[in-house]
């Protein structure tokens, strides 16, 4: 009677160890939600459902984009925290909510390192400095000096309180050694509209088609853009300053290593893909790619850089 007793133990327990592995084998065998925390139509919302149409095609699944904007991706990414680490909830997020709202408000019900596990990172959107046409200048250069010889410094557009235009433009005076002062804005429309007519004499907005119709002065990554080679990177102006809003994916904190890794392969081949790399490039994101580990040293890095910035302006945000 034992005998039998410890048997039906010992194939209770054999089940339960194997049904993980077996759910791992077997997904996705149902659709998959990734939760978008970017308004319709924005770069995030193109690269989460072009990266969605890539999955589905990829695993013969449907992979179903699901909006949830607000609170600064707090909303959405509160909603991740919480889901099964299943394989069947994803996030596209940002450097915002992935590292700055834990800086920038007094708490948020979401910790990434803790209830998150990096998958991918997807691109990079790049900000460019930008100088009113009728300065005339024709470098960075000139802006910083101009800025050093002007008693009241810089006026800095950027598109909101906390935005990374915001924090980059502090990060370039600090750099500089330039005195400024920063003007939020609705949007990075609205930046370059008021560098245009003057109003400001520079702005850090994002690569917009109306950047065009100023004097764009510098692109913040390491690197210049395919699509706009002239501009020349604030490194290569001599300021050690690289910034860049970045756009990945991320998963609830103890997804299945077997699923990353599927993830991971599938976007990778994407991102390196023809179809891939023009999507990306027609919404302005560089693709980028790569492994879940390098996304975790991204977040972590970032987190670093932006720490003392944040705490030296004095940024703080409430919640909506």
């Amino acid at each position: 009677m034992r005998v039998e007793r410890w048997l039906v133990s010992l194939l209770i327990l054999s089940a339960t160890v194997q049904a993980s592995p077996a759910q791992e084998r077997d997904w996705p065998s149902r659709p998959v939600t990734i939760v978008n925390l970017f308004g319709a139509g924005g770069a995030g919302d193109v690269a989460s459902r072009a990266v969605a149409q890539a999955l589905g095609d990829k695993f013969g699944q449907s992979f179903v984009v699901e909006n949830r904007p607000g609170g600064g991706g707090v909303v959405g990414t509160s909603y991740v925290a919480k889901s099964k680490p299943d394989g069947y909830t994803l996030i596209t997020t940002a450097i915002g909510p992935a590292v700055l709202n834990q800086l920038l408000f007094k708490s948020v019900p979401y910790d990434t390192d803790r209830d998150f596990t990096s998958v991918i990172m997807l691109g990079e959107v790049p900000n460019v400095i930008v100088a009113s046409p009728q300065l005339g200048f024709k470098t960075l250069s000139d802006l910083v000096a101009y800025g050093k010889s002007n008693p009241a410094g810089l006026t800095i557009g950027h598109a909101g309180v906390g935005s990374m235009g915001h924090l980059t433009a502090a990060l370039f005076a600090s750099k500089a050694g330039l005195k400024a002062t920063y003007v939020a804005y609705r949007s990075p429309n609205a930046v370059v509209t008021d560098v245009l007519s003057g109003q400001i004499q520079a702005g850090v907005p994002t690569f917009i088609p109306a950047v065009q119709s100023v004097t764009a002065l510098a692109v913040t990554g390491d690197r210049r853009l395919e699509f706009q080679p002239n501009i020349p990177t604030i490194r290569e102006s001599g300021l050690d300053v690289v910034a860049v809003t970045w756009i990945a994916i991320l998963a609830p904190a103890g997804l299945p290593d077997k699923i990353r890794g599927q993830i991971n392969v599938a976007i990778n081949d994407y991102l390196k893909s023809d179809q891939g790399r023009q999507t990306f490039a027609k919404i302005n994101v560089r693709a980028i790619g790569g492994m879940p580990e390098e996304l975790a040293q991204t977040i972590k890095k970032d987190r670093e850089l932006w720490t003392p910035i944040i705490a030296k302006e004095n940024i703080q945000l409430e919640p909506n």
